[in-house]
């Protein structure tokens, strides 16, 4: 199994980022709602159920996009967004998800 934490670390480490918090945010999506904005300014989530999300679900960042598709949905590693963040789920949603992050703050 992929330890999320034990990478992250890892990542943050190389790059010379420091860690001042470290916790998990989520957002419950609910009908009939498309789209949520996060500010994530300062700090960095990463995704880590991309599984769960509709195909065609997209998640814009000032640092990253991303779009599930077939292959992103079966996704193990971790996108990380920063800044602004859109997530818009597509139009036909049959189950509304629960999204997942990793909330890291830079020190």
């Amino acid at each position: 199994m992929f330890d999320h934490l034990n990478h992250i670390h890892q990542q943050y480490k190389q790059r010379e980022i420091g860690i001042q918090l470290q916790s998990f945010k989520t957002v419950v999506t609910k009908s009939p709602k498309q789209r949520y904005e996060i500010e994530a300014y300062n700090e960095y989530l990463l995704l880590t159920n991309a599984s769960v999300l509709p195909i065609g679900t997209r998640i814009i960042s000032d640092t990253n996009s991303l779009e599930i598709t077939a292959a992103q949905n079966a996704l193990e590693g971790l996108e990380e967004f920063s800044g602004l963040i859109a997530i818009e789920l597509p139009e036909k949603v049959v189950t509304y998800p629960i999204i997942e992050f990793i909330q890291i703050v830079k020190e």
